[in-house]
């Protein structure tokens, strides 16, 4: 994924090229098997993860609720901003790029740039709309 594509994607779409340059620069670029456990519900929160390509699901212990994660797609932020443990499972559903961005460098992006704010919300309300109602 490039600076310019990044854009695409919402929660970095606020950010000027610049940032977002420097952001995927400082990331780490990740690939996962399908079928490989990405991050484990319980487990310590220490990245945001931003889905380059491939699919992913994820899995809660407690709840029936699946959902799914694609292209542009993050997830981790909740833990990172409350700094507490997953409270999901996710699994690569076929091969998955991701970028990690380190929890330091998330939270110092959101104190910078508190328009980040804004698509978390967006993304945040929409998936509890899907939690509520059990779509995938």
């Amino acid at each position: 994924m490039d600076p310019q594509s990044a854009a695409t994607i919402p929660l970095l779409a606020v950010l000027t090229p610049k940032v977002r340059a420097e952001v995927l620069e400082n990331a780490v670029r990740r690939t996962f098997a399908p079928g490989e456990t990405v991050v484990r519900e319980g487990d310590s929160a220490l990245h945001l993860y931003i889905v380059a390509s491939g699919h992913a699901r994820i899995e809660r212990a407690e709840q029936d609720y699946e959902g799914r994660l694609g292209p542009g797609d993050y997830f981790g932020e909740l833990a990172l901003i409350e700094e507490h443990d997953r409270t999901a499972t996710v699994i690569a559903e076929d091969e998955l790029t991701c970028f990690l961005v380190p929890a330091w460098e998330f939270r110092a992006l959101l104190q910078e740039h508190p328009e980040m704010a804004v698509p978390m919300l967006h993304t945040l309300i929409g998936r509890m709309h899907r939690r509520e109602h059990h779509q995938r």
